[in-house]
């Protein structure tokens, strides 16, 4: 068979002897033409060596970005409170005439909402996102929402767009902004299939960087049906072709009993892809931003950030679950008001310097069963604080949180996750090489799936790991 190969003509040489033999074009002619082809393309090669490109980034639609430096920024992601009331009211109204809302959507969404919004308290995540792209579109940026039913939302929590029971008419109240609105909220129930999906947004994101595009999954366990176009193009885009993207990763994550399938986004496989570094300060120009927050007022300020600032960065959010209508879960319109900003580290809101022994660092909803164990037991000596963005690792505000509580000489970090999962791994290294600050770990045990699929076991995982934070 080799022989056979070796003995064979090439196919232009092949294509050559034909056209010469049918008297189509001489041979002497054709050597003329292929001499001179080579001769073009020898030329080039040689301009090649003195070649200066242009700058191929920032034309077009990205005229006016700029790329990140090494230093942090903080961005005045706030708006007026009045735009925000405005917002909040028209993100539950409905058309007159004889569109009608569902009975259980008007009684338990639609009140709830109005009646939060006038008094400016205790808004939850849902009402926070709706404030986030309904401000964004009055600013004239467009909003593209797409997974696995996003519409509703997986948890029955955003409902963006709304179905009429009878006649099945879709409506998104935040199109209905004003008459005159330039920007627009796309919701796209996708189907379950997260490659796909998430190649076509990724690709949305680079085309118009003016567009807050986002994709959810129904899980955070689910990321990994696009594993593919994540290292591919959503880690390293930017580093290896200049390219930016202000793609948003929503990843529902925490440990409530759901099983291995349905309980973690792995953060600590998103923290691995970053090229954050263990031994100097993180700055903006970091490949992606991977933020755990739980607040609404966070989150509001997260997903305004991503159009407000300069450049285009992916975000990754291990978004909540359980929190998503936990009553200490929320947030005020001041916390939304103009010369507002997300903060990548929040401290305790309660504990007094003076007072604390224990300082326990932790990241995303395991805060909140700490702080009710805490104020169970009457403990005044522990401080929690919320570790929001893990990356770029807040180095700069964790320091002043140290140095405020200077009495304290017991330095946990706690996580539900287990120890070989979660933020734990990342956070160690950084905390004794940037902080020189040796953490104990509390959490679970390593183990080779992300959670344990009986009830029995994770309800007493987890309690063995809230009382161990408090006597440690």
């Amino acid at each position: 068979m080799y022989q056979v190969v070796n003995e064979r003509r090439s196919d232009p040489d092949e294509f050559k002897r034909l056209l010469a033999d049918r008297n189509i074009i001489p041979e002497a002619e054709l050597e003329r033409e292929v001499e001179k082809y080579w001769k073009e393309l020898d030329e080039h090669l040689k301009l090649a060596e003195t070649y200066e490109p242009t700058e191929s980034v920032f034309r077009g639609a990205w005229w006016g970005f700029t790329a990140p430096t090494d230093s942090i920024t903080t961005w005045n992601t706030g708006t007026d409170i009045a735009l925000l009331k405005f917002v909040g009211r028209k993100s539950v109204s409905a058309p007159e005439g004889p569109y009608k809302i569902h009975p259980h959507l008007e009684k338990t969404y639609v009140r709830n909402r109005l009646e939060r919004i006038t008094k400016g308290k205790q808004l939850d995540w849902a009402t926070a996102e709706a404030l986030a792209f309904g401000s964004l579109i009055y600013q004239g940026y467009g909003v593209r929402l797409c997974g696995q039913d996003v519409g509703r939302g997986t948890f029955s929590q955003r409902h963006a767009m709304m179905v009429d029971p009878d006649s099945a008419e879709i409506y998104v109240p935040l199109n209905h902004l004003d008459s005159k609105q330039s920007g627009f909220l796309e919701v796209c129930n996708s189907p379950l299939s997260e490659e796909a999906v998430l190649a076509f947004e990724y690709g949305f994101s680079v085309g118009s960087p003016h567009t807050l595009c986002i994709w959810e999954a129904q899980f955070g366990d689910f990321f990994n049906g696009a594993q593919v176009i994540i290292d591919t193009f959503v880690c390293n885009g930017e580093s290896k072709w200049l390219i930016q993207s202000g793609i948003v990763l929503l990843l529902p994550h925490g440990m409530d009993g759901a099983g291995p399938e349905h309980s973690s986004c792995r953060i600590e496989r998103w923290l691995q892809m970053t090229d954050s570094s263990e031994t100097k300060v993180d700055g903006d120009d970091i490949n992606f931003v991977i933020a755990n927050p739980t607040t609404p007022a966070q989150y509001f300020h997260l997903l305004r950030r991503q159009m407000l600032r300069p450049y285009r960065k992916p975000l990754i959010v291990a978004s909540p679950k359980t929190i998503l209508r936990l009553p200490t879960a929320t947030s005020s319109l001041n916390e939304m008001a103009s010369g507002t900003s997300f903060q990548p580290v929040l401290d305790d809101p309660v504990a007094v310097a003076s007072e604390v022994e224990r300082l326990v660092f932790c990241s995303g909803k395991h805060y909140y069963a700490l702080a009710a164990l805490r104020a169970e037991l009457g403990d005044t000596k522990t401080a929690l604080v919320r570790v929001e963005e893990l990356s770029p690792f807040p180095i700069g505000q964790l320091q002043e949180i140290v140095n405020k509580y200077n009495r304290a000489r017991t330095f946990i970090w706690s996580q539900e996750e287990h120890r070989n999962g979660g933020p734990w791994n990342f956070v160690n290294i950084r905390f004794q090489n940037l902080l020189g600050l040796p953490l104990k770990y509390i959490g679970r045990k390593e183990l080779a799936t992300p959670a344990t699929g009986i009830a029995q076991i994770h309800s007493a995982e987890a309690k063995e790991i809230l009382n161990a934070t408090f006597s440690s």
